[in-house]
């Protein structure tokens, strides 16, 4: 029989096509993979070391899977990614349990460090400056449902947000080509993919690296000539440089749902600056009403950082008055985490603890009714929904997403009645909502279907 190998996955979902990509690896090493990591004979964790609180979940992981190797299977541990890469040789003494650590720099070549080790090389650490860009050549073994994927068309992050360590962590932008993307697109597509979230640092550098500005556009005109895709979501969009040409292609798309994610940080331009993120208080609610006349009913998810160095009561104050003003459907607040190596962390005025905290909850408490807010409008409409299949707590209700719901960080359509087939896009009628969820039934032959 072949040896057991458990794959660990922590972090985003660009760190979970990574995590992809790993895993046929596996299989060209001679492992079986199992999701059971107390059979294994190899165990892989792939980190996230973006903030701190991601690398003491990691180091947790760490410590319980080596667990395995004194009482268990495991025989050797591996850990990889952004925590390897941030850290480097200074984990080799402080975690003597792995075996092998290998940087953002080496997902390639995971295959090839587990032969190596097995063929007797007693390196233990590898890592370089990254530089690698994963193309359709390199095979994916997906772990989303068959229905939905993840397309990542640029690596790395060429921004400078002083708060930021990507940069470091995954090196420069770089992005794939147009025909690349497109043939990874179709490929999944062939499989049974009908939803496909296009993901990267930036998408909208996509192709600037390569002198080509125009590549996004070019990519969704593409990605609208694949037949068996029905939905195309676009994430992580820098507000910058999000234009009409943009706008103008998603209101025009039959398959672009109706959603955009923007991460905008803040709102005070004293504080823009010192992020270096660009963008000012009058243009941030500028370009959510552009955004909102060029595509009518787009659902909006952006990311706020509270707490950042120099952050008064009134800079806060106009930020909760922003957030209330501005209605977004989704809405993620961090506490600001000086992390070691970003410029930022040297900055006075840090806010204590207690207070980036308290203002996070305020933040979250506004956005809470806002959504319940939101949601109401939906009452009695009939939409279309992503049927997903059994809700994850019960075997009771079915459950899916609108064109207006990204898979894992909004809320969800928990279908009371019905018969939904996982993998379709069904009719849905609202007749109750929660603060992020709602409630629906699924509806035959409806004809009143309406993005939602």
């Amino acid at each position: 029989m072949k040896p057991r190998a458990a794959l660990i996955h922590l972090g985003c979902a660009k760190n979970l096509v990574d995590s992809e990509t790993v895993a046929p690896q596996l299989l060209q090493a001679g492992y079986e993979i199992t999701t059971d990591a107390t059979e294994a004979a190899l165990v892989v964790v792939n980190t996230c070391g973006f903030l701190e609180s991601a690398v003491e979940e990691a180091i947790q992981t760490i410590l319980e899977i080596a667990e395995h190797k004194q009482n268990g299977a495991c025989r050797c541990l591996m850990v990889i990614g952004c925590m390897v890469q941030r850290y480097g040789k200074k984990l080799l003494p402080l975690l003597p349990e792995v075996d092998l650590f290998a940087g953002t720099s080496h997902y390639h070549a995971v295959a090839e460090i587990l032969l190596a080790r097995r063929s007797g090389r007693n390196q233990r650490i590898w890592i370089s400056p990254p530089r690698h860009l994963q193309t359709s050549c390199h095979p994916r073994l997906r772990s989303t449902p068959a229905h939905t994927a993840y397309l990542k068309i640029a690596e790395g992050c060429s921004n400078r947000c002083t708060f930021c360590l990507i940069p470091k962590l995954r090196g420069p932008y770089r992005s794939r080509s147009v025909a690349d993307v497109w043939r990874e697109a179709s490929f999944m597509a062939g499989q049974g993919v009908r939803e496909i979230n296009v993901i990267a640092q930036d998408i909208t550098a996509f192709g600037t690296d390569r002198g080509e500005p125009q590549a996004l556009i070019a990519l969704l005109e593409a990605l609208e000539n694949i037949t068996e895709l029905e939905w195309v979501r676009l994430l992580y969009a820098y507000p910058g440089r999000i234009h009409q040409t943009l706008l103008a292609t998603m209101a025009q798309s039959r398959k672009i749902v109706p959603y955009l994610d923007f991460p905008i940080q803040h709102c005070v331009p004293r504080i823009l600056s010192v992020m270096h993120r660009g963008m000012t208080f009058p243009d941030m609610e500028d370009l959510v009403a552009q955004i909102r006349s060029h595509v009518p009913g787009i659902a909006l998810r952006t990311s706020l950082m509270v707490g950042f160095p120099g952050e008064t009561e009134e800079d806060f104050e106009a930020l909760l008055t922003f957030v209330e003003r501005v209605q977004f459907d989704h809405l993620g607040v961090f506490a600001y985490s000086a992390e070691t190596g970003s410029p930022a962390a040297r900055y006075p005025d840090q806010v204590p603890e207690d207070v980036k905290l308290s203002r996070r909850e305020e933040i979250l408490e506004v956005q809470q009714h806002i959504s319940r807010r939101r949601l109401q409008r939906l009452l009695g409409r009939v939409v279309p929904v992503l049927v997903e299949g059994f809700h994850p707590e019960t075997d009771l209700l079915l459950c899916g997403r609108m064109p207006t719901q990204a898979p894992e960080v909004d809320g969800m359509v928990l279908i009371s009645k019905g018969t939904g087939r996982p993998g379709e896009v069904m009719p849905v009628k609202i007749i109750a909502v929660e603060d992020y969820d709602v409630i629906g039934e699924l509806v035959d032959g409806a004809s009143d279907c309406h993005p939602a």
